[in-house]
């Protein structure tokens, strides 16, 4: 069984060596020609220190993504979103192929890495797929829950009395922007809500945080290193401060399933899985949460409390399934 600090990656064969700055699977071994340099060295597989070059295509992607494409909707829409739900919703999917899937993959280029192995689009099994959607289920419980008693601590205990209404006025803001995109007034337009906010951004952003970037990183990081990096990246990229910490979560959960189970599937699935929860619940219950609603700051009661203690526990067994059922991997098997 692999420990999570190891350097290399599930396909890879051991390091030769331990240093950071030289391990990776990616990496070369040159033998010496000569009988008295029978050893072999390590050397780096990259053109890029791989750390410079995975934040750099995380600033290209920010930037593309965020300004080029928030541009692009402002000069076609300007500021009335409710008007242009439609089109907006097809801009998004486009953004989102050109801004984030478009610098993971094109930058490439600068690399000498193999395309299949940063993606890792290798086929996932099939029996650690249960896990997975188990520790999502559990983490939408949690979160739900956690962000009820953010609020409670931020409006009761943290923040001045002048700064509460910054607070609502930010909340109302987000709340309005995702109401007029994820409405749905038929069967056939929840299903293109689905395909908008569920499988594309799964697609897309794990092409980007879970492919490229964490590849990279895991090239010179430490595993643990590599997970609370990508994490807090992916929760700050969504610039939404009130929900870093359980995107912190996810993400880092996230690229655990890849680097633990070496498919990019696991967390394409378990992404579009947690997204499409949240559209369901819009759809179906009318509400973005599927534990009661709270008054802004108020204490969640004991039951709801024991809800996310459920949650927070069903995520931890899960992850710890996951890792039970990848513990020999068909593509750790050495061949005979």
């Amino acid at each position: 069984m692999r420990d999570i600090n190891e350097h290399s990656s599930p396909e890879s064969d051991p390091p030769l060596t331990e240093s950071p700055e030289t391990s990776g699977h990616v990496g070369e071994t040159m033998h010496a020609s000569s009988p008295q340099h029978a050893s072999s060295v390590q050397i780096p597989n990259w053109t890029i220190h791989p750390v410079g070059f995975g934040i750099a295509v995380l600033a290209i992607a920010f930037v593309a993504y965020q300004l080029i494409g928030g541009l692009i909707t402002y000069f076609l829409f300007g500021v009335d979103v409710a008007g242009n739900v439609q089109s907006m919703r097809v801009v998004t999917v486009v953004s989102q192929v050109l801004f984030l899937v478009g610098p993971a993959v094109a930058l490439l280029y600068l690399q000498p890495w193999n395309a299949v192995e940063v993606f890792r689009l290798r086929a996932p099994a099939l029996a650690p797929l249960l896990p997975v959607a188990v520790a999502i289920i559990g983490a939408q419980f949690f979160g739900q829950v956690y962000l009820d008693v953010q609020q409670h601590v931020l409006r009761s205990y943290l923040l001045p009395d002048g700064l509460l209404p910054l607070l609502d006025s930010f909340e109302e803001m987000l709340s309005e922007l995702y109401e007029s995109l994820l409405i749905m007034r038929s069967p056939a337009e929840a299903l293109f809500v689905l395909f908008v906010v569920g499988f594309t951004p799964a697609v897309c952003e794990e092409a980007l945080f879970r492919g490229t970037v964490q590849y990279s990183f895991e090239r010179v990081l430490r595993m643990r290193w590599v997970l609370l990096l990508t994490g807090s990246i992916f929760a700050m990229f969504h610039l939404n401060p009130l929900t870093f910490v359980p995107l912190t979560l996810l993400g880092a959960w996230l690229g655990f399933v890849v680097w633990r189970g070496g498919s990019i599937w696991y967390a394409v699935i378990g992404h579009a899985m947690n997204n499409s929860l949240a559209v369901f619940s819009l759809y179906m219950l009318e509400s973005d949460s599927f534990v009661p609603k709270l008054d802004p700051g108020a204490m969640p009661d004991t039951a709801t409390l024991l809800i996310g203690a459920a949650g927070l526990a069903a995520f931890l067994l899960s992850v710890l399934w996951f890792w039970r059922l990848t513990a020999n991997p068909r593509h750790d098997i050495p061949s005979s």
